[in-house]
């Protein structure tokens, strides 16, 4: 297997992990506040073993796709955006290890709430919040910039580099004034598409 179909692979293949884990544990949570802890922590009890479940799913889909893109990155070296693709992935991989510590504090509060310590699920909670906000504005500003060096060096089409820094953009703003808010969905999805996109054409264009 070529770097170049295992990058690809590691793009797709991590979205899809990442989303299936991200996914089920919505549906079983539902229709909740995230911002509410009154909401979210006895929807975390409710379904504790969901939680510890399916967001390691979903931490491993992540890392799958900074792996890959460290492969493009390892494949843009040399070009005229690879200061920018380093800087993109250097920040994109902070803000996952973050968010991936957001994950682990939400798993803490499932184990907190079903065995019915609410001080420190709450407290476990606010923590969560709070650097889950940090970690998706870090991620998502490297997500940007990642598009910005596609858009700039061409190796792959200028409309998914262009793409990618709107979405990358829009996620930080998003991220910073209210990180609970439905619009958070915006990135998430865009992201996610572009990611797959991402995989597709990194397997498809020649050498």
């Amino acid at each position: 297997m070529s770097s170049r179909t295992l990058t690809g692979l590691l793009l797709m293949v991590g979205t899809i992990v990442m989303l299936v884990g991200f996914m089920i544990v919505l549906a079983n949570i539902g229709d909740v506040d995230w911002g509410d802890a009154s909401e979210m922590i006895p929807a975390f009890a409710e379904n504790s073993g969901v939680v510890k479940a399916l967001i390691p799913v979903a931490t491993l889909g992540m890392l799958m796709v900074a792996a890959g893109f460290a492969g493009l990155n390892h494949s843009m070296a040399g070009g005229s955006s690879a200061h920018y693709m380093r800087v993109g992935l250097l920040l994109y991989v902070i803000g996952t290890t973050v968010v991936i510590g957001e994950g682990a504090l939400s798993i803490g509060v499932a184990e907190a709430a079903s065995a019915g310590n609410q001080t420190a699920a709450e407290a476990l909670h606010a923590a969560s919040g709070a650097i889950g906000s940090a970690g998706e504005a870090t991620r998502l500003l490297g997500f940007a910039l990642i598009g910005v060096s596609i858009f700039t060096q061409k190796n792959l089409h200028v409309a998914l580099g262009a793409l990618m820094v709107v979405i990358g953009l829009i996620g930080v703003g998003v991220a910073v004034g209210d990180y609970t808010s439905d619009l958070m969905g915006i990135p998430y999805i865009g992201g996610a598409i572009l990611t797959l996109a991402t995989g597709i054409l990194v397997i498809r264009t020649k050498d």
